[in-house]
């Protein structure tokens, strides 16, 4: 089974390490930025299969660097997974915030804190098998 790569992005480094650990644990490669600037410089040493990203960090917000992710010919196929603790993110995922943006896909996962390490799993193991993937996993009766 080959190890996939997360790129976590939270400015708490109580959260990162938390997230790490699990992760880890569950057979990923774990990279970590705390802000969105130490992502973007991050992406091309690291390469993620996948970006979980908090909403709320100092400066740039992490739906600001979903956006500028979004825009980027190199890392717009990334999946993406928003962490928010905002009710109105987690309900309309995260269309509040990008509706007048139409030319930027929204995350392909928003998970709410505290978040449940097990749909974490979950989100995770679907965005992980590919698009192709994910597609015939869809197509699929269960």
């Amino acid at each position: 089974m080959m190890t996939r790569r997360v790129l976590v992005v939270d400015d708490d480094p109580d959260i990162v390490d938390y997230f790490s650990s699990f992760l880890e644990d569950h057979n990923y490669e774990v990279g970590a930025a705390g802000n969105a600037a130490s992502a973007l410089a991050m992406l091309d040493r690291f390469e993620p299969d996948i970006i979980l990203i908090d909403v709320l960090m100092p400066g740039r917000s992490g739906l600001d660097l979903l956006v500028n992710l979004r825009r980027d010919p190199r890392f717009s196929s990334i999946p993406l997974v928003v962490i928010t603790g905002n009710d109105q993110l987690l309900e309309d995922d995260c269309q509040s915030y990008l509706g007048s943006m139409h030319d930027v896909r929204g995350p392909d996962g928003v998970l709410g804190k505290p978040v449940d390490l097990e749909a974490l799993l979950a989100v995770l193991g679907t965005l992980s098998a590919g698009p192709a993937d994910r597609a015939l996993n869809e197509d699929t009766p269960a």
